[in-house]
């Protein structure tokens, strides 16, 4: 089958992968499309070869997390024809950069009826991880604020309206590219970082979601109201100032959403077919037109998911 393989730090389309072979636990899919993250070209670029062999990781696909297809075999929760969606593993398990992917059933929920396939593999990641960081990590309520950085990139459009679901203030910042699609999808008030120092900003924010990897705590900090919360998008990278959450009211959240809780994605993507969040802000490209894919998620100023098309 075609894939995806890493090949001296450079992702290459190869057509000779064996088909994975269905273990208990497990739904086998045939994959329609699957998402290119950041994540992907870094694993590509060996940034996370630690983990990849602490966890003994031995297939030849290593890229891919999100997913959407049809199941070819029945399985305990799914029928042979069901159209699933999910995300899998960050480092351990199966990735979906290959026609046929075997992935545990836990990871997966079922397509509504009007959401397409490159949808579906555009949604689980982005509304899941801003689900959690603003229920579970931030633990915001109705009429509290939040400041979302990053607010026109792939997790940064489903934070904006699942905020706006939870009756959130919600001031989103992105470059001059993204600046109307973040007032499309109901920001109160949008940011060109290029024009605005946030640092500079007098508003004060129940929480700060940083997706686009660019802030630190101690810059912040001031901006967040007496128990408010950091929520980074990369928690390793702030480490000194959660071990130092004891000591004071203003915290810094940890976020590692590292695999689909199918569960949770079956309650959000109803929220999709009642209308109150759009999945349909990404960037579609051909399998074999992977290399020009990679390129726009490298560029600047991205807006929403990038996914491929497989069969």
């Amino acid at each position: 089958m075609q894939a995806l393989i890493n090949l001296n730090h450079t992702l290459n389309l190869v057509s000779d992968v064996a088909e994975p072979d269905l273990v208990a636990g497990q739904v086998k899919v045939r994959v329609h499309y699957a998402s290119l993250n950041p994540t992907d070209i870094e694993i590509a670029d060996g940034k996370h070869n630690f983990f990849l062999n602490l966890y003994c990781v031995r297939s030849k696909v290593r890229t891919g997390l999100e997913f959407s297809g049809t199941v070819l075999e029945d399985s305990l929760k799914f029928q042979k024809g069901d159209r699933v969606f999910g995300y899998t593993h960050l480092i351990k398990g199966p990735k979906t950069h290959q026609e046929l992917l075997s992935v545990p059933e836990d990871y997966v929920a079922t397509i509504p009826d009007g959401m397409s396939f490159a949808e579906a593999a555009a949604f689980p990641l982005g509304a899941q991880t801003s689900f959690v960081a603003l229920n579970d990590v931030a633990s915001l309520t109705s009429g509290q604020s939040v400041l979302i950085n990053g607010g026109s990139g792939g997790v940064g459009v489903f934070a904006i309206q699942i905020a706006k679901s939870m009756g959130l203030q919600t001031t989103a910042v992105s470059g001059p590219d993204g600046l109307d699609i973040m007032r499309s999808l109901g920001a109160d008030k949008v940011l060109n970082y290029k024009e605005t120092n946030i640092e500079a900003l007098k508003d004060r924010f129940d929480a700060i979601l940083d997706l686009a990897n660019r802030l630190h705590f101690g810059q912040v900090a001031h901006l967040l109201t007496p128990n408010g919360t950091f929520v980074p998008v990369d928690p390793t990278k702030h480490l000194t100032p959660l071990a130092g959450n004891i000591l004071r009211r203003k915290k810094v959240g940890y976020l590692f959403e590292d695999r689909g809780n199918g569960k949770t994605l079956d309650g959000l993507v109803k929220q999709v077919s009642n209308g109150v969040l759009d999945a349909s802000r990404y960037r579609e490209f051909e399998f074999a037109d992977y290399r020009n894919a990679i390129a726009a998620l490298e560029s600047p100023g991205g807006i929403g998911r990038t996914v491929l098309r497989l069969t």
